[in-house]
C-alpha cells in the first residue's frame, strides 16, 4: 500500500531526518539511502523496516545535521596545493601569461581541504529512532488506505455473493429444463410411446442432471466468500486473500462449465470480473 512518514530523532550532537515513501508491490522492495558514514547502520535500519513493512517498494531517505557547537577538523594537503601552484607557474610559463591565484581557488579545490571522518557510533540510537517513528507514521497512513481497500473488497464480495444466488436459483430449475429438451428431442427421434419415453427421459435427466450438479461448487463459493470476511476483520493476510481469489475462480470456471443447458455466461463474467479486481487489490495487501 501506499504512504509516506517523516521524522526527526536528535541528542545533544546530531538531528537525524528520516523520510519513507512506499508504493503497492506484490514483493517487498526496499532501498534505503543513507550517508556513507553510517553505513554499518544498513542491516540494522533493513531489520527495522521489515518490523513494519512485510510488502511494497519502500524508499527510505537519512540525513543529519550536527548540533552548531560541534567543530569538525579540517585537514590541509599542503604537498596537493603546491602540486598544483607548480602546474599552473608551468602554464604560465608555456602560454606566457600572468594566472592569478587567491585563497578562494584554492578553497574551491577539494582535495587540498578535507573535513575529518566524525565519528557517530554514539549516536546510531538516534537514527534508528528517526527511522522507527517515520514508519509508525507511515502505517497510519497506511492503515487508512487500507480501511478504503477493506471497503472496496467488502463491495465486491456482496456483488459476487448476489450472483452466485441468482446461479443458484437459476440452477435449481436446471432439471426441468433437461426434462423439457430432452422430450423434444426423443420424440423427434424415437417413435416412442408416452409411458417409453417418460422411463428414457428419467434416466437421461438423472445422468446429466449428476454430471451438471454445481451444489458442490455453490457451496465452497460460499465458504470461500465468508472466509474472505473474516480475513478482512481478522487477519488481512493478502497471501491468503490471494490463494482464496484463485480458488473462487476455479470453482466459477467449474460451475460455468457444468451449467451447459443454462445460460450462466453473464453472471459468470460478472463474478470473474470481480475476482480479477479483488485479487489486483489484495495484491496491495501485507
Amino acid at each position: 500500500m501506499t504512504g509516506y512518514g517523516k521524522s526527526e530523532a536528535s541528542n545533544d550532537f546530531i538531528t537525524v531526518t528520516a523520510e519513507i515513501k512506499s508504493i503497492n508491490s506484490k514483493n517487498l522492495d526496499l532501498r534505503i539511502n543513507l550517508p556513507r558514514i553510517v553505513n554499518n547502520l544498513l542491516n540494522s535500519l533493513n531489520n527495522k523496516v521489515k518490523e513494519y513493512v512485510k510488502r511494497g517498494k519502500v524508499d527510505v531517505y537519512i540525513n543529519y545535521k550536527l548540533s552548531p557547537d560541534i567543530e569538525i577538523p579540517v585537514n590541509i594537503n599542503y604537498q596537493m596545493a603546491k602540486t598544483y601552484i607548480n602546474a599552473i607557474r608551468k602554464i604560465e610559463g608555456t602560454t606566457g601569461r600572468k594566472i592569478e591565484i587567491n585563497m578562494r581557488d584554492l578553497l574551491s579545490m577539494h582535495d587540498i581541504f578535507s573535513k575529518e571522518d566524525i565519528d557517530l557510533s554514539g549516536s546510531e540510537d538516534v537514527f534508528l529512532t528517526a527511522v522507527e517513528k517515520a514508519l509508525i507514521m507511515l502505517n497510519k497512513e497506511r492503515e487508512k488506505e487500507g480501511e478504503k481497500l477493506k471497503a472496496d473488497i467488502e463491495k465486491r464480495l456482496k456483488a459476487i455473493e448476489k450472483t452466485v444466488e441468482e446461479i443458484e436459483k437459476e440452477a435449481s430449475s436446471i432439471n426441468e429444463k433437461i426434462r423439457e429438451k430432452l422430450t423434444e428431442k426423443i420424440k423427434k427421434l424415437f417413435e416412442l410411446d408416452d409411458e417409453e419415453v417418460k422411463k428414457r427421459i428419467e434416466l437421461e435427466v438423472t445422468l446429466i442432471a449428476e454430471k451438471q450438479d454445481v451444489t458442490e461448487e455453490i457451496t465452497r463459493l460460499k465458504s470461500h466468500i465468508k472466509r474472505f470476511y473474516q480475513l478482512l476483520n481478522e487477519d488481512f493476510s493478502g497471501k491468503t486473500m490471494d490463494f482464496l481469489c484463485q480458488e473462487m475462480h476455479r470453482e466459477i470456471n467449474t460451475l460455468g462449465s457444468k451449467l451447459k443447458e443454462i445460460n450462466v455466461t453473464d453472471p459468470v463474467l460478472k463474478i470473474k470480473t470481480e475476482i480479477a479486481r479483488i485479487k489486483e487489490q489484495v495484491q496491495n495487501v501485507e
